[in-house]
């Protein structure tokens, strides 16, 4: 396993040094560099990342009580491996929460809002087009974090964001499939265009459907990777 240095980790001045190797190991699990399944050893993390144990033993430690490590009898600290039903789990809290804060947002959008989230649906376009999955990803993220900053909750934000935060290595595999990331910008733009028209139910409509789409986009891949054969 080869745990790859990263210089442009956004972490903030004062995280110590546990909290920087937890950041980069997340960051890698979920976007699916470390593939589920995959053993960490505390000896060889350590050893690549130039740091001490004790900093890398405490970081494990945050990302096992995170669920995305789990400690495995006789084979030590194994990353994570999702069955369909966590899956289904996932994206049915995701689709609560989100259709809940749509029509929140709808209230409290402003015209300037609006516009600067066309401007990340645009660049998520042109990054499709580019054929840049990293850059389709980064903006999209930035359209789902900033859509549900506009609803005005930091509390139900907050839930929003644990959801994103596991999601995201989903999200990111969807996006293998080309004619998924098509879709997937559409629904977005849809999305945006009811909120702009206050179409609650429209807007809570198409986020259920945007939602259950890439889940089942996700589950579509996550079999084929399971079972090669079928």
């Amino acid at each position: 396993m080869a745990i790859k240095l990263e210089t442009g980790l956004d972490l903030a001045h004062n995280s110590t040094l546990r909290a920087e190797v937890a950041n980069l190991l997340r960051k890698q699990i979920l976007d699916g560099e470390i593939p589920s399944g995959t053993r960490l050893i505390e000896t060889e993390i350590a050893s690549q990342l130039g740091v001490s144990r004790m900093p890398v033993r405490e970081a494990l430690r945050m990302l096992e009580s995170e669920g995305l490590i789990n400690s495995v009898p006789r084979k030590g600290l194994i990353v994570a491996e999702y069955t369909e039903e966590d899956i289904r789990e996932y994206y049915t809290i995701r689709e609560a929460l989100e259709v809940c804060a749509i029509k929140i947002v709808i209230d409290k959008i402003t015209k300037d809002e609006i516009h600067e989230l066309e401007c990340y649906c645009r660049r998520a376009e042109d990054a499709r087009l580019a054929g840049d999955r990293d850059e389709v990803c980064k903006w999209t993220g930035r359209f789902n974090d900033r859509l549900y900053d506009c609803c005005g909750m930091p509390r139900l934000k907050e839930q929003i964001k644990n959801t994103h935060k596991y999601l995201r290595t989903f999200r990111f595999t969807s996006f293998k499939e080309p004619s998924r990331t098509a879709q997937a910008l559409r629904e977005h733009e849809e999305i945006l265009r009811l909120v702009a028209e206050k179409d609650y139910e429209g807007a809570a409509r198409a986020t259920s459907v945007h939602l259950r789409d890439s889940m089942e986009m996700y589950l579509k891949l996550w079999r084929q990777r399971k079972d090669p054969q079928n």
